[in-house]
């Protein structure tokens, strides 16, 4: 058989191991029906399927020799496949016998990071086949497919961005509102004390009633704002600085919001890949089956939380398991966010809630003893009842929100937030979410975190080529299914 130009510089070692497969008997004692069960699988003829037989020892010998992963094209990895079903002359005779070593057939784990790395090894097979055989036959080794260019994105506006920001104005003290809002609060009240003859608004009447109840409710949820601003500490910087993305994320949404932080950047780093198949929208409906490769041989070159970031994404793999798995390492970052003076205690945040919250409290109470009041004197109070209603409903919600970050902790970010258009996906992703990711690189990930409302879609293929060689401890020898 012609091997090639490139035959006479074959090692023995080569010439041995093409030697026992061109000697090689497929099925052993019954070649013809293994060649028409190849036949059958390729829904060929007899004589195309010899052909194909041919070609799968050339595959077998590239699998040992090539000294690279190899992939077969989608007619020989039939072969292949056919061959491994009698699984006493694959693994009894041949491999030991004639390959002398395994050659593995693995699944691929699918998508398109998946795809693109068998296109490649299928290249590199081409390239070997024609430096040992000469110019593979097109009818088994067909061109390898190109894959297209992901679009690139297009830059960010900065009013856009200065819009989705919500630090692009300086943290202020209590607020202007407060005061004015006091100031016509105190008119009002005094016109209306005035003109019911007592001080006492129990006593007025339902109409001067809800003239001061009304401005009161606005009045005390802006004071509640106030109040909550102030024991949230002085509202001036601190000397240090953050300049981790991972806190700075954390500080600004928690430890979600460093969860994703750490796994953009490492995208920007090139450590972590996203893995799916078809499109991103259609992927974030699962993101259980979006995958997560990740280069853990630049994991030592990382700083600790990015480290920790690429430990915890290659043990869960998938985007759903990485992200649960983040938040609760993360959790210990607000140690160090409190130790800078930029994050509170539970405690201190629930004593914060809780007096901040006093004002729109007492006038809800106020205004339930004056729905008291008139019951008792038969007036109508259907109109209070909503508004008391009303307030009691907003404060619950105050009651409810969360706060941990102090006053400082907003300058941090106010001061993060400079420039922000012309920054880094990275800073964005930490300042704003993952709606900062919009227009970059990396544009696809706020996809994949976007909820949907339909319902999950099922799978697709990536549509890749055959099987690939493995590498490492199989020295070129074992081999994986691609697509």
């Amino acid at each position: 058989m012609n091997t090639g130009d490139d035959c006479a510089q074959w090692t023995d070692e080569q010439r041995g191991l093409w030697q026992r497969l061109s000697d090689y008997r497929f099925g052993g004692d019954h070649p013809q029906p293994f060649l028409d069960r190849i036949a059958h699988v390729g829904q060929s003829s007899r004589e195309t399927a010899e052909a194909a037989l041919e070609e799968y020892r050339r595959f077998c010998f590239l699998a040992v020799e090539a000294g690279h992963a190899v992939t077969p094209s989608d007619a020989i990895d039939k072969v292949w496949h056919a061959h491994m079903t009698d699984t006493r002359d694959y693994w009894l005779r041949f491999c030991p016998q004639v390959l002398k070593r395994d050659l593995h057939h693995a699944p691929s784990l699918g998508g398109q990071v998946e795809d693109s790395r068998h296109q490649q090894q299928y290249r590199e097979t081409l390239d070997s086949y024609r430096r040992y055989f000469g110019d593979p036959p097109a009818a088994f080794w067909p061109p390898p497919r190109e894959l297209p260019q992901p679009r690139k994105p297009a830059n960010p506006n900065e009013a856009r961005v200065r819009l989705l920001s919500p630090w692009a104005t300086a943290p202020g003290g209590i607020g202007l509102g407060f005061w004015a809002g006091s100031l016509v609060l105190a008119l009002v009240y005094l016109l209306c004390a005035s003109s019911q003859g007592t001080p006492n608004p129990l006593n007025w009447r339902g109409a001067a009633f809800l003239a001061g109840y009304i401005p009161a409710i606005v009045w005390a949820f802006i004071a509640a704002g106030a109040i909550a601003r102030t024991l949230r500490g002085p509202n001036r910087r601190t000397h240090a600085a953050c300049d981790d993305p991972v806190e700075l994320g954390f500080l600004a949404g928690g430890e979600e919001r460093a969860a994703d932080v750490a796994l953009v950047e490492l995208m920007q780093r090139g450590v972590l890949q996203l893995d799916y198949t078809d499109t991103a929208t259609d992927a974030a409906r699962r993101r259980d089956q979006v995958w997560l490769r990740v280069d853990t041989s630049r994991a030592a070159q990382l700083p600790p939380l990015l480290r920790t970031a690429s430990d915890v994404s290659a043990r869960a793999q998938t985007l759903t398991a990485t992200l649960e798995a983040l938040q609760r390492a993360y959790l210990p970052v607000a140690a160090q966010l409190r130790r800078n003076g930029w994050w509170m205690t539970a405690q201190r945040e629930w004593q914060v809630r809780l007096i901040g919250n006093l004002p729109p409290l007492a006038l809800t109470v106020f205004g339930v003893a004056k729905i008291a009041i008139g019951l008792i004197r038969d007036k109508p109070v259907g109109f209070l009842c909503v508004l008391v209603f009303l307030a009691g409903f907003l404060t619950l919600g105050r009651l409810l929100l969360s706060q941990l970050r102090t006053r400082a902790g907003d300058w941090i970010l106010h001061d993060a937030s400079r420039g922000l258009a012309g920054a880094d996906m990275v800073r964005r992703a930490a300042l704003m979410g993952t709606i900062g990711l919009v227009g970059t690189d990396c544009s696809e990930y706020h996809t994949l975190r976007t909820p949907v409302s339909s319902g999950s879609s099922g799978d697709s293929g990536s549509g890749g080529s055959g099987c690939s060689g493995g590498g490492g401890s199989c020295g070129g020898g074992c081999g994986g299914c691609g697509g």
